[in-house]
């Protein structure tokens, strides 16, 4: 069908819409604003997991927002409160008269009194406790109790001495007989079962800053038959730590309070200072770290993984025969684990038997680390422990965190009398591990203000490790150092072994 014949009027409509059309291409293009509130289209299961992100605060002031959002936050299932430590005077120097703690224990108590969780995944509180709060604190513990909390950490400090017991925190016997645990840390608390334990579920338990007796540890093991990992941290009572349960896997042991606080103890609470007894026939890994009193290890038949990153306190610094028969003991134990990290307390000792013609007992480790900076101290350990491991691997290198300590000064400056820059050109004897078996090594946090003890060794390691396959060396960036120059050093040494590929890099310190 044939189209009608435009009219005048026709005509005047098309010329008027040429224009405008015209008019608008010569403008930039206008968005109209747009009012979709995205968030809003979430479900309610979605908002409150974004809340659970945020600390508990922020999440709490969202109640504003809108009548929808008013009730979100108490559905969060995850609650940790810390008390972050502010000056009384504001910058203007005008006192603050408000009492920061208190509001602190009264925003916890509301938050908990408004959850509608009828589970709680985790509850956590950390802050300065005193006794004026212990009425508030046993409603958080009734709480968590009721609502079968999984994760439960009350970790309180103090400005009092660490060994004041007088104004702790003591649990409740609730606590003590609750399946719902899989998690429990507590610190500065009193923890004195009066009945039976019954943590039936728990998988993980941390106590610290506390003073603990070997009947507690027996009737809270007792009472957790399916514990996978212990940890004790600045703790004293504990004379024989017998750890029999199946599941048990992993023991941690981190400080002992030190002797030097000891005239703030009554006399039924003075530290005894005979070596602490450890077994644990299943047990798979065992560390020790931080400052320790002398122990003993006995049967620990299934251990995979040992961690010895400790000094011992209360060995007489020069009566060097009972350190390094404690130390010989301890290795002793430890001789069929394939794992093992020793830091630079003990590396200095095993430098101490070396020097006097003493050999580390014969390990089956086929990975060691070494936590410690290499230093003339550590040279004659490094030595000994490479002749007592024949089947070793793996051999890591870390710089300690703790930096470097020369704990036996008087001792190690008679005994340890030679150029330690030519320590390793000097070795004559032929080490069996670098023969038949080491593959990898690795140096992690190589500081280059002794590189050339690093080079030495090295060297020494190119030229004698016949197996190697891989090296790794990872050094902190530093100023005014050619990574480059120290690169093709490191890459012109010989090397025996004709697989071995040498990886230098360096990170931001």
């Amino acid at each position: 069908m044939d189209s009608p014949p435009n009219t005048g009027s026709d005509r005047e409509s098309c010329d008027s819409d040429r224009h405008r059309k015209r008019r608008n291409t010569d403008q930039s293009p206008v968005y109209e604003p747009t009012s979709v509130d995205r968030i809003s289209d979430l479900h309610d299961s979605l908002l409150v997991h974004i809340l659970s992100l945020l600390p508990i605060e922020d999440a709490v002031k969202t109640q504003v927002l809108s009548k929808r959002w008013q009730h979100l936050f108490t559905h969060i299932p995850s609650l940790v409160f810390r008390y972050v430590y502010r000056d009384s005077y504001h910058s203007d120097e005008e006192y603050d008269e408000s009492d920061p703690m208190r509001d602190f224990v009264t925003f916890v108590e509301k938050t908990l009194t408004l959850c509608n969780c009828s589970k709680l995944k985790k509850l956590g509180v950390y802050f300065e406790y005193v006794s004026d709060y212990v009425c508030n604190v046993d409603l958080w513990a009734r709480i968590a109790a009721g609502k079968g909390t999984e994760e439960l950490h009350l970790e309180f400090d103090s400005e009092e001495d660490f060994f004041d017991e007088s104004d702790r925190y003591e649990l409740p016997q609730l606590l003590y007989s609750n399946s719902s645990f899989r998690e429990l840390r507590f610190s500065r608390c009193h923890v004195v079962p009066k009945g039976v334990v019954a943590w039936n579920s728990l998988k993980k338990l941390s106590i610290g800053y506390v003073k603990l007796s070997d009947d507690v540890i027996q009737k809270i093991l007792e009472g957790s038959p399916v514990l996978e990992i212990l940890e004790f941290y600045f703790f004293y009572g504990i004379k024989c730590l017998r750890v029999g349960n199946a599941n048990l896997k992993k023991l941690v042991l981190r400080d002992i309070w030190e002797d030097i606080w000891e005239d703030t103890l009554s006399d039924e609470e003075q530290i005894d200072n005979s070596d602490l007894e450890i077994s644990g026939p299943n047990l798979q890994s065992l560390e020790i770290l931080g400052h320790l009193k002398s122990c003993r290890v006995g049967d620990v038949s299934s251990l995979v993984d040992a961690t010895l990153n400790c000094d011992l306190l209360n060995l007489i610094i020069d009566d060097d025969e009972s350190i390094l028969n404690m130390l010989k003991g301890l290795l002793e134990s430890l001789a069929h684990v394939k794992n093992i990290t020793l830091g630079k307390w003990v590396m200095q000792v095993l430098s101490m038997m070396e020097a006097k013609g003493l050999r580390s007992p014969l390990l089956e480790c086929e990975c060691l680390t070494l936590d410690t900076d290499i230093q003339k101290a550590v040279l004659h350990g490094i030595a000994n422990l490479l002749e007592s491991s024949p089947n070793l691997k793996t051999l890591v290198i870390t710089l300690s965190s703790s930096g470097y300590r020369q704990y036996f000064w008087p001792i190690v400056t008679e005994l340890l009398n030679y150029d330690e820059k030519h320590y390793w050109t000097s070795q004559k004897r032929t080490f069996k591990c670098l023969m038949l078996h080491l593959t990898e090594v690795k140096f992690s946090g190589v500081s280059w203000n002794y590189l050339d003890l690093y080079f030495s060794f090295v060297q020494f390691l190119l030229k004698n490790a016949r197996v190697l396959q891989k090296m790794v060396i990872d050094a902190p960036r530093e100023d005014g150092r050619n990574p480059t120059e120290v690169s093709l050093k490191l890459l012109s040494f010989p090397r025996s072994s004709p697989n071995v590929v040498v990886m230098c890099s360096e990170r931001n310190g």
